[in-house]
């Protein structure tokens, strides 16, 4: 039974007893994100290296390493019985505990991140727009950004991305659940595993265009029908995931 009242407490206790690791985590992100700022631009001397595609892939690029590092970190407290016990005993049902976690890892994840790159680029933005052109090429002040997602010529595409990433966390989280001892290296084998089957195989199905698979690209045609096929997949499959981290924090309510 969800009682948002309870729910609140708890995302209260969530926040009071790691709101310092939160902070240390997007501290540490943003200055990986300056130094790879830098290192792109050759601390400032290369900025037809900033342009707003570049952003594009360094932006999900870190989202799809960090997300995964956070999403293992939400249910690392299981790796210690005794703080494991702790949080099962917290005055909350498994469907609010459920809740909280993809609150946590799914939406406010994204938008923390998000926050935390413009913070990061928008310095780089505001020298790259302002900076001379290379000799032999012209530049203008919209080809450097600043990046936003769902901002581009093709949002459905970068929805397909965000999905994909939404499923790898479902995973993460549900390893982190599933294993009682060496969870986290675990958790790491397996997706590995799965990664190594899922590739070929999406090639396989694909043929030299794996874009064919996703729902949002333009970059070929397809079918209304195939289409609608294909966004019920990427959305049926995430789902699915979520649902299996739902019943494993259920199974470890009972135990």
């Amino acid at each position: 039974m969800f009682d948002l009242r309870r729910f609140g407490r708890l995302a209260a206790v969530q926040w009071a007893e790691h709101r310092r690791e939160y902070l240390w985590f997007f501290g540490i992100g943003i200055a990986v994100h300056a130094c790879m700022w830098l290192l792109l631009t050759e601390a400032g001397k290369r900025m037809d290296m900033y342009q707003l595609h570049d952003q594009g892939r360094l932006y999900y690029g870190g989202y799809l390493l960090t997300s995964l590092i956070f999403a293992g970190r939400h249910f690392a407290i299981f790796a210690r019985p005794d703080a494991a016990l702790t949080y099962l005993m917290r005055p909350g049902s498994t469907i609010e505990k459920f809740v909280l976690a993809f609150l946590v890892v799914a939406v406010a994840y994204p938008l923390a991140y998000t926050f935390a790159f413009q913070v990061c680029h928008l310095p780089g933005y505001a020298l790259a727009a302002t900076a001379p052109s290379p000799p032999g090429l012209l530049f203008y002040s919209r080809d450097f950004g600043p990046f936003m997602p769902f901002a581009g010529d093709n949002p459905l595409e970068e929805a397909s991305a965000f999905l994909g990433v939404c499923t790898l966390q479902a995973m993460v989280l549900a390893g982190m659940l599933y294993f009682r001892r060496f969870a986290a290296l675990k958790t790491i084998v397996s997706l590995f595993a799965i990664l190594v089957i899922a590739l070929p195989l999406i090639q396989t199905l694909s043929g030299a265009h794996p874009e064919k698979l996703l729902p949002g690209s333009d970059s070929l045609p397809i079918g209304n029908g195939v289409r609608a096929w294909l966004w019920v997949l990427w959305i049926g499959v995430p789902a699915l995931f979520w649902c299996s981290v739902y019943g494993f924090l259920r199974e470890r309510d009972i135990a």
